[in-house]
């Protein structure tokens, strides 16, 4: 009979596109990969992988292997998430879960805190990532839950088989230097800061298509000339009159004395920020606590939706 392990590995080759990648995901070395993929093989009488460049791929055998099993490891996966709730015992095993920047510092640090006081057998282990690559992470089953956004009407791809909520709503702001023409104003439209530099998230990031679609509104395009990921970047471009910046208010740091945050109107930049997690890990005790803190949390610092 296969093994279940051995299937799982696998599928985690096949999500990461390589042994080393499935053994950073699983917590195994990549020999103990490769001992389990060769036993796999022994066992269904053929080869489930084959080098392509410096990785690999599955061979038609493995995908029909991952494909056929993906249902028996999602049942699995249910059974073993709902042990907990029927036992009754302390909440324990481990929550790997994926967030984006603003809600690691706003709303995942404090509930960390608390879960590690509250829930000693709790283990929540965190990877920062772009809500896209966050959701396909645990759509695939690379991470068991993910903290994603969303802005304004601009929608997320989730698929069918994941479970969403919303813990509330953020608001962002126009940040400019203290000397810029808006600094003292009440608030601000994105035509008036049309002959503005901006500095944004990249191409394909969430916060890259909200700006865009801002401008979009108008009839026009923001003048983006600096990228960065980092918020804290950019309030220190911001800081030196190089730019101006859309910076959410979830997580964002108190600003120098040269920055003023600007509210914007006609829209006002307004993101859903939401929990996700496969719908085979819902009975799972784990999920629902850290689920619950991060509700907790966000009640405090975000506005309902």
């Amino acid at each position: 009979m296969i093994e279940l392990e051995h299937l799982a590995t696998l599928a985690a080759v096949r999500r990461t596109g390589s042994v080393g990648g499935a053994a950073a995901e699983l917590g195994y070395t990549p020999s103990a990969v490769s001992q389990q993929v060769k036993r796999l093989e022994r066992r269904v009488g053929g080869p489930v992988l084959e080098r392509v460049g410096r990785g690999v791929m599955l061979t038609e055998l493995g995908r029909h292997l991952v494909d056929e099993g993906g249902d028996i490891l999602a049942r699995l996966e249910r059974l073993e998430s709902g042990l907990g709730r029927v036992t009754g015992g302390p909440v324990a095993g481990g929550v790997r879960l994926v967030a984006f920047s603003t809600a690691v510092r706003g709303l995942l640090a404090p509930a960390l805190r608390t879960l590690a006081v509250d829930e000693p057998d709790l283990t929540v282990t965190l990877v920062e990532r772009d809500p896209h690559e966050a959701i396909d992470l645990v759509a695939a089953g690379g991470a068991d839950a993910a903290l994603v956004h969303n802005w304004g009407d601009l929608p997320l791809p989730f698929p069918e088989h994941v479970e969403v909520v919303t813990l509330g709503v953020d608001t962002a702001d126009v940040l400019v230097h203290r000397d810029h023409p808006l600094a003292g104003a009440a608030g601000a439209t994105a035509l008036d800061l049309v002959a503005d530099d901006w500095v944004c998230a990249p191409e394909g990031s969430v916060c890259h298509g909200w700006l865009t679609h801002m401008f979009d509104l108008h009839g026009a395009r923001p003048r983006i000339r600096h990228w960065s990921w980092e918020f804290a970047s950019h309030v220190g471009l911001v800081a030196e009159g190089v730019c101006v910046s859309l910076v959410p208010r979830l997580g964002r740091e108190q600003l120098p004395a040269s920055v003023v945050a600007v509210p914007l109107t006609d829209p006002v930049p307004t993101r859903r920020v939401m929990m996700t997690w496969r719908r085979s890990m819902a009975p799972s005790p784990a999920i629902a606590r850290v689920r619950e803190e991060l509700a907790r949390v966000g009640a405090e610092r975000l506005t309902p939706a």
